[in-house]
């Protein structure tokens, strides 16, 4: 007959067992539970497939924590604005050493330097690992004119850091447009005007004169040469030198006649102002002799003016 299994030492064992794996479960695998975290959150407007929670999140390719939701805003907050929530836990003692200074020392300044980073040009971007496809959140600077941050309008219930079009949706962007772009080629009329131009271009060059086109610019080149050669002669001629040189002898002699001309208009200066007052008498003179003319016309062929009649009367009645 068998013995009868005792329970109580496989009850304690089970027991015992639970323990061990509990433990081991915390030190080895679970301490993140006990450590110091903070979360923030995201907002995309596209999609993010490959992500999911517990995908790592990296600042500058170092993972300082791990997606911890994903969802969409309007079932959080009251809007109708349809972007994409993803919130992670964020480690700050991850990668830090003993002895070795945390990034924060408390919210307030964590705040304070979340928001300065985010100035700089802070975002988040969906990045892939590898061929692999996994895909995670990526921290990263970029210029903050180029990816600004999304419109919202509700405020957020943990610190909000702006997202960035990653990597993966750009590449699909340009693909997109460079198919759209290949596909509104006319291959077919491309060809045909290339084949028209070779065609166009073989016909001139079979009616072309080339042997009587190639002498007559040879008869060109010939006749500039010659008068490169005249030109250059005459240039270096004598007579020109002598005629540039009489030129500006004759240029000297005539400066020189026009500061004697000058110098002596200067010292007759004075006779000038003394013949001009003279012919101004005169002026005058010959204006007082006209109106005199003009009242005594007889006066000028017979000499001094008769006696006025009344004048002789009056000397008759003295006499008398």
């Amino acid at each position: 007959m068998g013995q009868k299994p005792n329970f109580f030492k496989i009850g304690v064992f089970v027991i015992a067992g639970s323990l061990f794996l509990a433990i081991a479960i915390i030190v080895f695998g679970a301490g993140k539970f006990f450590q110091e975290k903070y979360v923030v959150e995201t907002y995309f407007d596209q999609s993010v497939q490959g992500l999911s929670v517990g995908a790592a999140l990296t600042f500058q390719g170092v993972q300082v924590g791990n997606i911890s939701e994903i969802g969409f805003v309007f079932q959080d907050y009251d809007t109708d604005y349809q972007y994409v929530l993803v919130r992670a836990e964020i480690y700050p003692n991850k990668n830090r050493h003993k002895g070795k200074s945390k990034i924060f020392i408390d919210d307030s300044n964590r705040e304070e330097g979340l928001q300065k980073m985010i100035d700089k040009g802070l975002r988040l971007q969906l990045a892939s690992q590898g061929v692999t496809g996994i895909a995670f959140l990526n921290a990263v600077y970029l210029d903050p004119a180029d990816y600004p941050p999304l419109n919202i309008d509700w405020k957020p219930d943990n610190p909000y850091i702006p997202s960035a079009q990653g990597t993966i949706a750009q590449i699909t962007q340009m693909i997109e447009k460079l198919t759209k772009t290949i596909e509104s080629i006319n291959f077919k009329e491309i060809s045909d005007d290339v084949e028209q131009l070779v065609v166009t271009l073989n016909m001139a060059v079979q009616q072309a004169d080339i042997p009587r086109v190639s002498k007559d610019l040879q008869q060109l080149l010939i006749t500039l040469n010659q008068t490169v050669e005249n030109t250059d002669k005459i240039i270096k001629s004598k007579d020109l030198k002598e005629t540039l040189a009489n030129i500006a002898q004759t240029t000297e002699e005539l400066k020189a006649t026009l500061r004697r001309t000058d110098r002596l208009l200067q010292n007759r200066e004075h006779n000038i102002g003394t013949i001009l007052q003279n012919v101004e008498r005169i002026s005058e003179d010959i204006s007082e002799f006209m109106v005199t003319v003009r009242r005594y016309p007889s006066w000028v062929l017979f000499g001094e003016p008769p006696p006025h009649l009344g004048h002789e009367n009056e000397e008759e009645n003295k006499n008398k």
